[in-house]
């Protein structure tokens, strides 16, 4: 199975309001399950929504995974490395600058 980031616009309490702008590969789940626990993760975890605003708490989060993922990513190092290196933190950094004062809503699935 894979873990995909969803990116909604809107306010997080009115689901029926929040438009879906975005969806981006992450991982596989089987990985990513065992980083986000023996990392510690708060932020950037599966099935919790996370606000724009907490980009870069996910930021460093995402570098303690990658760290993670060198050592235990096992046959989908390279994978997982190259998303969160190439594709992850990119967006996110941009993505931060662009819209860190708008409602916008991040959630992993």
């Amino acid at each position: 199975m894979s873990v995909a980031l969803f990116v909604e616009k809107g306010k997080n309490d009115d689901n029926l309001k929040k438009e879906c702008v975005d969806v981006i590969p992450v991982s596989f789940e089987s990985v990513w399950m065992r980083a986000i626990n023996e990392c510690n993760i708060r932020v950037f975890v599966y099935f919790r929504d996370f606000s724009v605003r907490q980009i870069p708490e996910a930021l460093d989060e995402l570098d303690r995974i990658y760290d993670w993922v060198q050592i235990n990513g096992g046959k989908d190092t390279e994978y997982i490395s190259w998303r969160i290196h190439d594709e992850l933190k990119p967006f996110f950094i941009q993505f931060y600058q662009e819209h860190k004062d708008e409602e916008y809503w991040f959630s992993l699935v």
